[in-house]
């Protein structure tokens, strides 16, 4: 890159839902929304290159669609508050509880930022064909175009102080180009409901440019919906015995901040002590604590895309046959298993050292009956696939595959209601923590069936490049339309799209083992795996570089 890229801010206001609500609103956030404070918001950046009109990506234009989703959206330009705590009050009085409220005077909006980029984009993000097998994408200054420097509510995990629950920043190129970001609070929506969110806006966008009737949105924010499905009395002063120790089993981590003040980072310091609010409630003893040896939480490391083809993945998955009795793989668990196995042998995990896999679990389809898939919120959680390093060496996976799968199928409409119990019943939400970024752990989202690289804002193309803002010990999958595809049934067929259609989109595990991707409306849905994928993910140079050089990293 010859010079580094100018960005001058042109505005900078805040975006409220329009037509506004004619009365104001004040919802208790669930039981998992409230687990999730402390979580980095999803969040991503769509890069899109010029149009043929230069008036689709109008700014004017996309805050104003912008206004208009958010009135089916209007929580996420709320007020987040911190509900009063009561030791003797129900469940959403503990410590930490939230609520957002919305459709009042004091909501802070949506904060938007609209600037420009001296830049062209084809000088910052290479085409698809030049990124190749093994991109380093450290070079991208995605920061620039994320907002990332804005606050905001729960941005510790802590401080609201009317501070936004979402961003937008729209950065125009100098090639008439433009980048849209988004980010939203953790707590009001997973990666699901985020993506819903920016799906609505484009649609809401297309039809405002061309003069169409407005579409039609059915999202669902009612909490509710899922803390009724809890087991027991979440509201009595003590949980029950027998479901605290049925919820044992469950694969969550529930690692302890307050066990974990040795050795911990100063970024994270202010977790370790209990609040003065509740110092003498909570007399449980300590529990698992972060090992901070294994995870320098603080080393900044360089950003890889690396891809796979469909014929690998199928490979990958055909390694697993003959299909085990009990257990059906899909091709996700067969690549989560590779990844997983190619990263602890670039590491140089001893053998006999215990390892895992953490990964996002949606409970929307697992309920019974299911819940909404336009349910606003978290109704989610991490869980954890377990084994030994001695698993990560040679050809065998299957092993791997197998405890993913075990993992997935452990979390169901019997069990998720033991965990909502039992989080329900946390003096204080910030206390346990379902992840790890230690060298012994691997945590990936990944974000598939929602469209991501379908967004389309009425341009009729698809972006040139997606970035999911993560932080960087979080692995990507990233759907890739570049390359090899394969037809309904799996088989490999020529690349239809040709070169140029190489988009990289997210892919979501859902934990149903899903193997479809969600297409435009209109067109013959194919499978997340037909044009590869791509892996996004920050690790050391010397990792990367083991992994690469790994004779079974392909294989």
């Amino acid at each position: 890159m010859a010079s580094a890229p100018i960005t001058t801010v042109l505005s900078h206001t805040f975006t409220h839902p329009e037509p506004p609500l004619s009365l104001g609103k004040s919802v208790t956030l669930g039981i998992p929304d409230n687990a999730t404070a402390g979580y980095s918001p999803p969040q991503a950046i769509w890069f899109y290159d010029a149009p043929k009109d230069p008036k689709t990506f109008s700014t004017k234009a996309l805050i104003q669609s912008l206004q208009r989703v958010l009135a089916s959206y209007p929580a996420f330009a709320g007020r987040l508050s911190h509900i009063p705590y009561r030791s003797n009050g129900d469940w959403s009085e503990r410590f930490g509880r939230l609520r957002v409220t919305y459709g009042t005077d004091a909501d802070p909006g949506v904060e938007t930022v609209i600037a420009h980029c001296d830049a062209t984009l084809a000088s910052l993000i290479p085409a698809a064909e030049q990124r190749g097998r093994v991109w380093n994408a450290s070079e991208v200054p995605f920061a620039l175009f994320s907002g990332q420097d804005i606050k905001l509510a729960l941005h510790d995990g802590l401080e609201t102080g009317g501070l936004p629950a979402a961003i937008v920043k729209l950065t125009t190129f100098a090639c008439g180009g433009i980048a849209i970001a988004a980010r939203l609070q953790h707590v009001l929506g997973d990666a699901q409901a985020f993506l819903q969110f920016v799906r609505d806006w484009a649609g809401v966008h297309r039809a405002m440019s061309k003069g169409l009737p407005l579409p039609v949105l059915n999202p669902i924010f009612d909490p509710r919906i899922l803390d009724e499905r809890a087991a027991g009395d979440i509201n009595d002063a003590e949980p029950d015995p027998d479901i605290m120790q049925a919820a044992k089993g469950l694969p969550v981590h529930k690692y302890d901040w307050w066990a974990s003040a040795t050795d911990c980072p100063g970024p994270f310091r202010h977790r370790t002590k209990p609040a003065s609010e509740i110092q003498g409630a909570e007399t449980s003893p300590r529990g698992l604590p972060l090992d901070w040896k294994d995870w320098d939480a603080t080393q900044a490391t360089p950003h890889y895309v690396l891809h796979y083809t469909a014929e690998e993945i199928s490979n990958m998955y055909r390694a697993l046959a003959p299909s085990d009795s009990e257990y059906s793989f899909s091709r996700l668990d067969a690549l989560l298993a590779h990844l997983w196995a190619a990263i602890v042998r670039a590491r140089d995990i001893p053998p006999s050292d215990p390892i895992f896999l953490n990964f996002a679990f949606n409970f929307r389809p697992r309920m019974s009956p299911p819940l909404p898939s336009t349910l606003l919120g978290v109704p989610a959680c991490m869980i954890h696939a377990a084994g030994t390093a001695s698993s990560a060496h040679g050809h065998e996976t299957r092993s791997l595959a197998l405890a993913i799968r075990q993992a997935i199928r452990s979390m169901n409409a019997e069990t998720i209601p033991l965990f909502l119990h039992e989080v329900a019943h946390h003096v204080d939400t910030q206390r346990y923590w379902q992840l790890f970024g230690g060298r012994h752990h691997v945590m990936v989202t990944s974000w598939l069936q929602h469209g991501m690289c379908e967004v389309d804002f009425g341009a009729g193309s698809r972006p040139r490049f997606v970035e999911a803002l993560m932080p960087g010990w979080i692995m990507q999958l990233m759907e890739s339309r570049y390359g090899d595809t394969v037809d309904e049934e799996g088989e490999l067929v020529g690349d239809d799209e040709g070169a140029e259609g190489r988009v990289d989109g997210q892919v979501h595990t859902n934990g149903n083992g899903a193997e479809k991707a969600a297409g435009i409306k209109g067109k013959k849905e194919r499978p997340w795996y037909s044009s590869g994928v791509d892996i996004s993910f920050n690790l050391e140079a010397d990792i990367v570089e083991k992994l690469v050089r790994d004779p079974l990293y392909r294989n």
